[in-house]
């Protein structure tokens, strides 16, 4: 597909999605995705859309206030610069404290990945989802997970991850690990996953041009 079609394509695909998909995070990143709808469409060319509407909770503030460790104003202050990492990213169209560190959001975004080239919401050092593109002609769209001892403390915490993924494509799937798929329109594809809990296998799916 030429790239110019390409760019038409996710302009005929501009709609509200709301399909989609629960995330694990690394340990790192601190946001905790939950309560969520997230699709991601992508073509052969690496053309791509996302979409994610649902919440994202920055750990620490959550722990800090549940253990009465700040000040109202201290809450304050961290909540308007959490407020502040979130929205300098152009893709989000909507942020909302919801309380105790937890952000109501909806983000939607396109771009291309191509050649040894990745794209990462939120950012490369806060994954939510990846997007990655091989050298060697793989697609690859995942999630993280996190190790068993970090799933314990975010549970022990009162936080979980839950929601629905999709991913929309009409590359050729080598593997994935959805729990439903279904043939569209224009030789798309849909792979559907449904998490419920923290615990469930992070979604993955990998694609060759």
């Amino acid at each position: 597909m030429a790239r110019g079609q390409g760019r038409g394509w996710l302009r005929a695909l501009a709609r509200p999605f709301l399909a989609v998909l629960v995330l694990l995070p690394l340990v790192a990143s601190c946001y905790v995705p939950d309560d969520f709808l997230v699709e991601v469409r992508i073509n052969r060319a690496g053309e791509f859309g996302l979409t994610y509407k649902g919440t994202l909770t920055w750990a620490p503030l959550w722990k800090e206030i549940r253990e009465g460790a700040l000040s109202e104003a201290e809450i304050a202050e961290k909540v308007e610069n959490i407020r502040r990492d979130l929205t300098r990213y152009p893709g989000f169209k909507m942020v909302e404290h919801e309380g105790a560190g937890r952000f109501r959001v909806f983000y939607q975004t396109t771009g291309d990945v191509e050649g040894d080239e990745s794209y990462y919401f939120l950012r490369a050092n806060a994954r939510v989802i990846a997007i990655i593109s091989r050298a060697d002609g793989l697609l690859i769209v995942r999630t993280h997970a996190i190790s068993d001892e970090n799933k314990a403390s975010l549970i022990a915490a009162g936080m979980d991850t839950r929601g629905k993924m999709r991913v929309v494509t009409n590359c050729d799937v080598i593997r994935h690990n959805a729990r439903d798929r279904q043939t569209g329109p224009g030789g798309f594809v849909y792979y559907d996953w449904v998490i419920r809990s923290i615990n469930d296998e992070a979604p993955r799916i990998v694609m060759s041009r």
